[in-house]
C-alpha cells in the first residue's frame, strides 16, 4: 500500500500565513492535484478541456464515450474534445485531433509551491476507452523537458487507472515511472500539461520524489492549504503563467467614453451597468475603458457578463478598436448569473494597448415594469487575460 501522509493535512492549513495559502503545496515530496481545479487554460481554439460532473455532457462538440464523473475522484473530471479519433481506423489529423509536440494544443497551467526541489516522478490518473484516448504531455516553466512528453496509458482500460509511463519507439506502452519533471528550486513553479491525442479524459496528478509510491483508488486527498476551491485560491498565485483579472469595477479607468451613454458602478454586485431607468439609456450602448500595463505577449481572453431576466445584452471587447470578442448573453429566469464568452483567438496585447468593452440596456418584452417592459443593464464583472504560451520557432 503506498505511504499516505494523512497527518500532513492540518499542517497545510497551519502553514498557510507562512506561504500565502494561495496555491497548491507539496509536502515530504508528495503532491496531489484534481485536474479540474487548473489556473489557466490556453491554445484551445482546436481542442478545449472540459469540466464534467455526474450527468454533464459537454456543449455541442463530440464525445465519444459516455461520462465517467461518478467514478472520478471528487465526481469531477476533464476530457479534451471533441473526440474524432478513438481507433486506429479513424483519420490521424495532426494539429487537430493529435499533437505530438508538446505545449501546442490543449495547455492546462497549475501554480504550486514546491518546499522540496528535485526530480519528481509523475503520475496521471485517466479513463481509456480506446486505442487513441490515451497521451499526454507534461511541462514546467513554460518548458517541456524530453521526460515529460508522451505520458501513455495502456494498462486498465474502461476504468480509472494511474499510469507514469512514457511511450518510446521500442515500447509504445511505456515502462512504469519514466515520466519525470525536476523542481530547480523551493518556491512556486507553474505545471503544464497539453494534449497528445483527443479524448484524454483526465481526473488528478499526482507528484512523488519517491520513485517507488504507487498511487492506488483516488490516493491522496488535493494537497492545498485552505479549503474551498483550488480554481479560486490559485486565481492570486503567482506562477509563471498567472492569470490577469481586469475587474470592470475597479480596473476599468474611463467608464464615460464620447460616443456611448455612460455606465454606472454597480456595488452590491461590483459590475458596471447601465442605468436603464433613464429612457435615454435604454436600447443604447455603454463602453469602457483600460490601458494595458501588463508584460507584451498573446493572450487567451474571457468575458465575464451577468446574465438579466428583462433582456440579452450585447458585448464587445476592443483593443486599440479592432474588435476581438463579441458575444450575447443567453435568456435566464434567474437574474445576476454568470455567463461566459472565451475569444475566438488568442490577443496580442502591449503596454498602452486600450482595452474597450461594450455592452447595451435592451428589453426582450418578459418583465412588465409600469406601462412599458424593463431593459436590462448590460452588466459585467471582470476581463480574463491568460498568457498563452506560444512557440512558433
Amino acid at each position: 500500500m503506498p505511504y499516505k501522509p494523512l497527518l500532513l493535512l492540518p499542517l497545510l492549513a497551519a502553514l498557510a500565513p507562512l506561504y500565502g495559502g494561495k496555491n497548491y503545496h507539496e509536502f515530504d515530496g508528495l503532491l496531489s492535484v484534481e485536474a479540474e481545479d487548473y489556473a489557466s487554460q490556453t491554445r484551445s481554439s482546436v481542442r478545449q478541456w472540459y469540466t464534467l460532473t455526474p450527468g454533464d455532457t459537454a456543449p455541442n462538440v463530440q464525445d465519444r464515450d459516455r461520462n465517467h464523473a461518478a467514478d472520478a475522484s471528487g465526481e469531477a473530471y476533464l476530457e479534451i474534445l471533441p473526440d474524432t479519433r478513438a481507433t486506429h481506423s479513424d483519420i490521424l489529423i495532426s494539429g487537430q485531433n493529435f499533437m505530438n509536440t508538446p505545449g501546442r494544443m490543449g495547455v492546462l497551467s497549475y501554480n504550486v509551491h514546491f518546499n522540496t526541489p528535485g526530480t519528481y516522478i509523475v503520475w496521471v490518473r485517466a479513463f481509456s476507452t480506446g486505442a487513441e484516448d490515451n497521451g499526454l504531455h507534461v511541462g514546467i516553466n513554460g518548458t517541456w523537458p524530453e521526460s515529460g512528453q508522451r505520458i501513455q496509458l495502456c494498462q486498465g482500460k474502461h476504468q480509472w487507472t494511474w499510469s507514469s509511463a512514457q511511450r518510446v519507439p521500442e515500447n509504445h506502452c511505456g515502462t512504469p515511472r519514466t515520466i519525470s519533471i525536476t523542481v530547480p528550486e523551493p518556491g512556486i513553479h507553474t505545471l503544464h500539461f497539453s494534449m497528445r491525442e483527443d479524448g484524454f479524459e483526465f481526473d488528478k496528478f499526482l507528484l512523488a520524489l519517491d520513485e517507488n509510491y504507487q498511487p492506488q483508488g483516488n490516493d491522496l486527498p488535493a494537497t492545498f492549504t485552505q479549503s474551498g476551491s483550488y480554481a479560486d485560491l490559485n486565481r492570486g498565485s503567482k506562477g509563471s503563467f498567472n492569470p490577469t483579472y481586469l475587474k470592470a469595477f475597479s480596473d476599468f479607468e474611463t467608464i464615460e467614453v464620447d460616443g456611448f451613454v455612460p455606465y454606472y458602478k454597480d456595488k452590491a454586485r461590483q459590475a458596471l451597468a447601465i442605468n436603464a431607468a433613464k429612457p435615454e439609456n435604454r436600447g443604447k450602448v455603454a463602453a469602457a475603458q483600460h490601458t494595458f500595463s501588463g508584460t507584451k505577449g498573446v493572450y487567451a481572453m474571457t468575458l465575464y457578463t451577468m446574465k438579466e431576466t428583462d433582456g440579452e445584452s450585447q458585448y464587445t471587447v476592443s483593443v486599440n478598436g479592432e474588435e476581438v470578442l463579441k458575444t450575447q448573453n443567453t435568456a435566464t429566469d434567474i437574474d445576476y448569473s454568470i455567463h461566459e464568452k472565451h475569444a475566438p483567438k488568442d490577443v496580442a496585447l502591449a503596454p498602452g494597448d486600450i482595452i474597450q468593452v461594450t455592452s447595451d440596456a435592451p428589453t426582450n418584452g418578459r418583465i412588465p415594469e409600469g406601462d412599458i417592459t424593463a431593459y436590462a443593464r448590460g452588466r459585467w464583472t471582470e476581463l480574463l487575460l491568460i498568457p498563452s504560451q506560444r512557440d512558433d520557432h
